[in-house]
């Protein structure tokens, strides 16, 4: 009997979260049913442009805000 692969069981093997005996019957799906695996090399492809996005500021931008921190002006508490 053949178990039904679903889209979140890829994404499970994907992410490396399936136990050695789901992993088997999912790459054997994935060799058999083009539709899964159009959906697996899509979460791939989206997998890596999320990596590459920048997560971090940029130098200007951070620039700016010590330049506005530094331009304020605070009371000082004794």
């Amino acid at each position: 009997m053949t178990k039904t692969i679903t889209r979140d069981d890829v994404l499970k093997y994907i992410y490396k979260e399936t136990s050695k005996e789901d992993t088997i019957d999912i790459e054997k799906q994935l060799a058999m049913n083009s539709s899964l695996m159009d959906f697996y090399n899509q979460s791939i492809e989206t997998i890596k442009r999320i990596q590459a996005l920048q997560l971090e500021p940029s130098d200007n931008f951070n620039e700016k805000i010590l330049d506005y921190s530094g331009s304020l002006k605070f009371e000082h508490i004794s």
